[in-house]
């Protein structure tokens, strides 16, 4: 591909380079002089500071295009329309573990200010478990989407802080994934709405007001169902296979573009597929009985949402949210 000379190029010659470099093959032969051209009109006039921002914006998109996380694939489309229930059901999550916290025998870790620098990574991941999503859903209720996307990269540096913890205290592999089930409902959720094009994300509507404020109760009723990452609960193989089946089933209304029960069950799989997974692992006994049952259920799981997507390209598709 030849490179057009344009003012600014030559100044940032290895930042376009690189960004371009993110691109998939094809689509660098294809665009590449667009993009070039685009980029010297966007930063003709700016510093390096604004070029080197251009840079980073356009290798992201490259990055989300390899990825398939763009507005126009079916894995964009269903991480936006996710977005919101997401945000709306790890802020009902984290006020429900605050409130079992607080009417609990023991005083919240909320209250419990750290006497020893082993004890900030917990008290951090107390404060953003509650706090953080609550700002989170405040920001989505409000259409402030950019807002929102760097609340919820607070959220998932809150559920590593929480996987810091849960290091630093287990003693073996039981008590480590155990530990880990508090911590990956907010890595996974807050990793999952930053990841959602934010151009897909619409101005909201009352409606849409009442659909996230009622999967924040929904968020708190998965906790209850989990009941609180007990440890009494783990043998309860039904519970665990309930919330691992059917939202991985609905995922499938995807290959149909059927955006809305996918959505519901990518939600429920963000805050409960790590206990859920580890209630599995109880009741088969062991990691090597679970690996071969979690290899033919995506085996099964690719292999219908195939055929539903060619039969639904047939049929023109299905309905969106929209």
């Amino acid at each position: 591909m030849t490179h057009q000379t344009f003012p600014g190029f030559l100044a940032e010659p290895v930042a376009f380079r690189a960004a371009l470099r993110l691109y998939p093959a094809r689509y660098r032969r294809e665009r590449g002089d667009e993009l070039s051209a685009v980029f010297a009109d966007s930063t003709a006039e700016a510093g390096k500071l604004a070029t080197a921002r251009e840079a980073v914006d356009l290798g992201a998109y490259g990055l989300r295009m390899r990825a398939g996380l763009t507005a126009s694939s079916r894995l964009g489309q269903l991480l936006a329309a996710a977005a919101p229930l997401i945000a709306g059901a790890i802020a009902g999550l984290g006020v429900a573990q605050a409130l079992g916290s607080a009417v609990g025998s023991y005083r919240p870790r909320l209250l419990m200010t750290p006497d020893h620098i082993t004890h900030v990574p917990g008290f951090i991941a107390s404060v953003g478990e509650m706090f953080v999503p609550l700002l989170l859903v405040s920001f989505v209720l409000a259409g402030r989407w950019q807002a929102a996307r760097v609340t919820a990269l607070v959220v998932v540096l809150a559920g590593a802080f929480r996987m810091v913890e849960v290091i630093g205290v287990s003693h073996d592999g039981w008590q480590f994934f155990l530990g880990s089930c508090e911590a990956t409902p907010q890595l996974v959720s807050g990793l999952l709405f930053a990841l959602a094009p934010q151009e897909l994300l619409e101005r909201p509507t009352w409606r849409s007001r009442a659909v996230v404020v009622a999967s924040m109760v929904g968020g708190g009723l998965v906790l209850l169902a989990e009941e609180f990452y007990s440890s009494f609960v783990l043998m309860d193989g039904r519970t665990a296979a309930l919330l691992l089946i059917v939202p991985l089933v609905s995922l499938l209304g995807v290959a149909r573009g059927r955006l809305a029960p996918a959505a519901m069950g990518l939600t429920v799989l963000a805050l409960s597929a790590g206990f859920s997974l580890f209630r599995a692992w109880q009741v088969v006994g062991g990691a090597w009985r679970l690996l071969p049952l979690m290899g033919v259920a995506l085996v099964v799981l690719l292999t219908l949402g195939r055929i539903l997507g060619r039969s639904g390209a047939g049929a023109g598709g299905g309905r969106s949210l929209a």
